[in-house]
């Protein structure tokens, strides 16, 4: 079980390094010499996992910004992230979800 969840934390690291690198999945994959396939494989479980997960609850917020069009949220852990007015929740959801399962940098 423990063999489990640290190969599961190691694929965690890798698809956040990855997204981090701003390069191809197949890019990133020759350059570090990882399987692609097996990459795509842990991507979408670790996707479908946080798709799975209990649902994000956004809660509307109408709060005066400073020079009225950016909204910074805080996030538990001290991550920000900054919206304009008339983001598209959706989107917000996601990021949110995505940061929950990419390890702290």
């Amino acid at each position: 079980m423990a063999g489990r969840q640290q190969r599961r934390r190691q694929w965690e690291r890798q698809i956040a390094r990855w997204r981090a690198s701003g390069v191809s999945m197949a890019a990133y994959c020759r350059r570090h010499g990882l399987s692609y396939w097996t990459f795509v494989r842990w991507h979408r479980r670790l996707e479908q996992a946080i798709a799975s997960a209990s649902p994000l609850t956004l809660i509307p917020v109408v709060a005066p910004t400073p020079n009225g069009s950016v909204i910074t949220i805080r996030l538990p852990d001290g991550v920000g992230i900054e919206v304009e007015r008339g983001f598209d929740a959706a989107v917000l959801n996601a990021v949110v979800r995505a940061l929950q399962v990419a390890p702290p940098c």
